[in-house]
């Protein structure tokens, strides 16, 4: 699947390979060291579902991970960058039939804008951008496995995993099974199926409606449920275990909670070392959802005339895991910001301490509030043998191209 394409700027400075990334880390609920190592470090962020044009909820988790891929490489840390988009789900197929446009019609223009708002933006391209549909026999091969190995049931066309509460996924292994199933039923789990052994036992494949796709197999005919893509995505794109497997908070269940316990019962062991989830972002009192239509489009803004830069600034205001509410105003404080920095840093100097205070930010779990307020206060002017450009630091770093501001 074809991605796009950004390449941020070297910094040449000695001893940046001594640095390492920490990152808090969902399942220990602690901030994590991601070690140095010659093999390049395992990320697996779970994409879109292009129905829709990607809002600035997607923006900010995209922006997290583009983040933490600058701040290794900077530290000249390999890294390979997995992303799926998930071109074959329920909420596509009943775009479709709303709008009586080809499901493969709204994937193709939905993730063109995807890719242009990702460009704009200047978040980094996954190393590997992958779609269910190109990978179907691999995630069918998968789903084969699980009904080999007994460790799915059949009820009348569709196959669940069994889930078992002593493989229950560490990342939710202090909530209560109530609240699993209400978290799962407000997710659009089928929680209340009839013959179901849990209440939160995951589909792993089910027969397709007439003008879905589907696909025929031992098992039946149909297509696959959600979780088992991405087991299957990584494991053919990736090396497991992932050193971060990342998205929304609103993965951590079912999602990434049901792909953990799946691969290990078949037999991959620990999906990933680390769980990345970033906040979730807010608009006019509650979380942006296609569902409630409280949404704000990337291309949208970008239309309207704001700098894609600016839009950046914006989102790398909050913490990337803070839960924050976006508000018109706050593209006004991040133009007001934005020109300053322009005003006072393109085209000077960072001192090395100055450097060394940006880069020990981003290490420790990307800390751009932080360095944003640091920015604002300087007005360098010195150049000397161990000072750095700022254009080249806030380009490689930041992601932030001045010049097109």
């Amino acid at each position: 699947m074809r991605s796009w394409t950004v390449n941020p700027p070297n910094i040449e400075i000695t001893g940046l390979e001594n640095h390492s990334l920490r990152i808090f880390d969902s399942k220990t609920q602690r901030i994590n060291l991601i070690p140095k190592q010659a093999e390049p470090i395992q990320i697996y962020v779970c994409g879109i579902t292009p129905y829709d044009s990607a809002h600035l909820g997607h923006a900010f988790t995209y922006l997290a991970f583009d983040l933490m891929i600058r701040a290794m490489r900077v530290t000249k840390q390999n890294v390979i960058y997995v992303q799926n988009v998930t071109d074959i789900d329920d909420p596509l197929f009943e775009r479709s039939r709303k709008t009586n446009k080809k499901w493969t019609s709204i994937v193709d223009d939905q993730l063109e804008i995807y890719r242009k708002d990702m460009q704009a933006l200047n978040i980094m391209a996954p190393d590997h951008f992958v779609g269910v549909v190109e990978n179907i026999d691999t995630i069918n091969d998968e789903i084969e496995k699980t009904i080999k190995r007994k460790l799915t049931y059949q009820l009348g066309t569709k196959w669940y995993f069994q889930t078992r509460k002593a493989n229950k996924s560490l990342l939710v292994k202090d909530v209560e099974d109530h609240e699993l199933i209400t978290l799962a039923n407000e997710r659009g789990c089928d929680t209340d199926t009839p013959g179901k052994l849990n209440a939160i036992d995951p589909i792993v494949w089910k027969e397709s409606k007439e003008d879905e796709p589907s696909w025929n197999r031992d098992f039946g005919t149909g297509r696959p449920g959600w979780h088992i893509q991405c087991i299957s995505l990584a494991n053919k794109y990736a090396k497991l275990p992932l050193h971060i497997q990342g998205g929304g908070k609103d993965l951590i269940f079912p999602h990434h909670a049901m792909c953990e316990e799946q691969a290990m019962a078949l037999g991959l062991g620990d999906l990933a070392t680390n769980y990345c989830h970033v906040g979730m972002v807010s608009y006019q009192g509650s979380k942006m959802s296609k569902s409630k239509g409280n949404l704000v489009f990337v291309h949208e803004l970008i239309n309207k005339g704001i700098s894609p830069m600016v839009i950046r600034t914006c989102l790398m205001l909050n913490h990337w895991q803070s839960d924050w509410e976006f508000q018109e105003v706050d593209i006004i404080k991040a133009e007001k910001l934005l020109e300053k920095i322009n005003t006072n840093l393109t085209g000077k100097y960072f001192s090395r301490n100055e450097f060394d205070f940006i880069l020990e930010s981003m290490l420790n779990n990307i800390q751009t509030p932080k360095i944003l307020e640091f920015l604002s206060q300087l007005d360098p002017d010195k150049n000397d043998e161990r000072s750095v450009p700022t254009d080249t630091v806030l380009s490689a770093l930041l992601g932030l191209d001045l010049e097109s501001v």
